[in-house]
């Protein structure tokens, strides 16, 4: 074993003894919680969390940077840059929802010594990819499926609401591809809905106004399983074939992921996801 696959398998026990203590934390009767100014969840475990997450860093990669939810960004020099979310899915997990993660990524400019991790701490699930070499759920290699389960498509949706238009599209969004497809549904884990979408629970997933440490793990583990990734710019949809690391080079990026065989035709239905606000115009 590699100096680095040691250290990737150290990362997830590390990250699952984080999971640990979250997971006691969710089952005490503690819901003590802050609102931030973005209006979004933040609990006690989110911030000690993070801090030992960021420790094991400084540690062992301590050249590299540091996109994190709760504390301030950490430059670097190594051109590898992690991105981290203590807790993706505050408000499930506060409200004792078991469907959150513990959300690591580590990206560089291509897959070489980059990896993606998202643990589920109340479920004890771990979805792992070291260097896009295949998406492993508890260590067995994960599929993506084309094929709709029981007869539907489920699509999953993460959006923010920093912008007028986002709910109210997002709604309607909903609407539309359940209506055409069987079912679309926001699950309030970004993280762990790509992951999901990794192991073919999930056929596609639509997002808009998150951050980066929202989405970089999962789309790295979809990317190892073979998914397909377009970004909405310019006004069209683009399949990027880029590295993640640049994908997630900026925050709020319009994004979709499915099974490639199923993706041109559900994005090109979704369009510019601002065009579905009734408000429009």
């Amino acid at each position: 074993m590699t100096t680095l696959e040691q250290q990737f398998q150290d990362l997830i026990t590390h990250i699952e003894a984080a999971g640990q203590h979250a997971r006691k934390y969710f089952d005490s009767e503690d819901i003590s919680n802050d609102i931030k100014q973005d209006g979004s969840v933040v609990t006690r475990i989110d911030n000690e969390i993070e801090t030992m997450l960021r420790e094991y860093i400084t540690k062992h990669f301590p050249s590299d940077a540091i996109v994190g939810e709760e504390q301030a960004d950490v430059a670097g020099t190594s051109g590898f840059v992690w991105h981290l979310d203590p807790i993706d899915g505050t408000d499930n997990f506060l409200r004792k929802i078991p469907f959150c993660a513990i959300s690591v990524a580590r990206l560089g400019e291509t897959a070489e010594d980059s990896f993606g991790i998202v643990h589920n701490p109340i479920t004890n699930h771990t979805f792992a990819s070291l260097m896009e070499n295949g998406a492993y759920e508890n260590e067995r290699l994960t599929n993506l499926t084309a094929e709709p389960l029981g007869g539907k498509y489920t699509i999953s949706l993460g959006a923010g609401r920093n912008e007028p238009w986002m709910r109210p599209a997002s709604f309607r969004i909903q609407e539309g591809l359940g209506l055409k497809y069987g079912r679309c549904k926001a699950y309030g884990s970004t993280a762990l809905e790509l992951a999901y979408l990794s192991a073919g629970r999930i056929d596609a997933y639509l997002t808009y106004g998150l951050y980066s440490y929202d989405y970089a793990a999962g789309l790295f583990l979809v990317r190892a399983a073979g998914g397909a990734i377009s970004v909405f710019e310019g006004g069209e949809w683009k399949r990027f074939e880029g590295s993640i690391k640049d994908l997630c080079n900026t925050h709020k990026k319009i994004i979709f992921a499915s099974h490639p065989d199923i993706h041109e035709e559900i994005r090109d239905f979704i369009g510019n996801p601002k065009d579905w606000d009734p408000n429009k115009g």
